[in-house]
């Protein structure tokens, strides 16, 4: 906000914030289109994370954390066949099969 400010306010360019901030000036540009548009809600982050990632990226983790992780995983597991597909490998090697028709059981049958 203070970025914002200084430029709407204050009529400071956003080459100007930029050396001032070391902050790029799309990117500051791109706060103030947002601020005019929405306001302070339109600056606050609309990207969902993976509540679960502080215990993927644990190093020791306790039982409790453990078995929450891995019913988590499950969950994921779950709806991935209710979609009709599952996921092989990890990384740069996974691949996502798609389940044949057949092997997809339905609840109305």
């Amino acid at each position: 906000m203070k970025i914002i400010r200084k430029h709407l306010d204050d009529h400071v360019s956003f080459r100007t914030l930029q050396k001032e901030l070391k902050v790029n000036q799309g990117l500051i540009h791109a706060w103030v289109i947002k601020y005019l548009d929405k306001g302070e809600a339109g600056l606050e982050t609309s990207r969902k994370t993976n509540p679960m990632i502080h215990l993927y990226l644990k190093k020791n983790l306790t039982r409790e954390e453990q078995l929450t992780l891995e019913n988590f995983k499950l969950k994921i597991e779950v709806e991935r066949l209710k979609k009709g597909y599952q996921v092989k490998g990890v990384g740069r090697q996974k691949e996502y099969d798609i389940l044949s028709e057949a092997s997809i059981k339905s609840s109305k049958d």
